[in-house]
């Protein structure tokens, strides 16, 4: 796991990780897992702890996760309509992609961590 910690350092928000505290995590972590697997639940972490930097992080980048997945749809779909390509990127490439950030957003809420999503993770914030 030393190696996958090492890939997923670059994505810790180190400044934000350390306003985590240690009860919020244990307490509410089965919540950000729950927003990040299930995306369309991206405000259970917010409800459940409004003051917790933690659950609003995590609420937060489930969102963002929830829109990017819109998006990604979106141009699979597109993409799908092309013959060959369309069928490895739509049927192979998108659910690797989606089952890898999960794994490392989850791998990151049960640490404690602070990762945000490559690319689209610091745009913006709601909570």
């Amino acid at each position: 796991m030393d190696k996958i910690d090492e890939i997923l350092e670059n994505f810790n928000d180190l400044n934000t990780e350390r306003t985590f505290d240690s009860n919020e995590i244990s307490k509410n972590s089965i919540f950000a897992i729950l927003a990040y697997l299930i995306p369309i639940l991206f405000f259970l972490p917010f409800i459940t702890d409004k003051n917790s930097a933690y659950c609003k992080f995590h609420a937060n980048e489930s969102f963002l996760w929830l829109i990017t997945l819109i998006v990604l749809g979106v141009v699979c779909g597109i993409i799908g309509l092309i013959p060959i390509i369309g069928f490895i990127v739509k049927r192979i490439a998108f659910p690797l992609i989606v089952l890898g950030i999960d794994f490392a957003m989850v791998y990151g809420s049960i640490k404690g961590k602070a990762y945000r999503l490559p690319f689209v993770g610091s745009l913006f914030e709601i909570f």
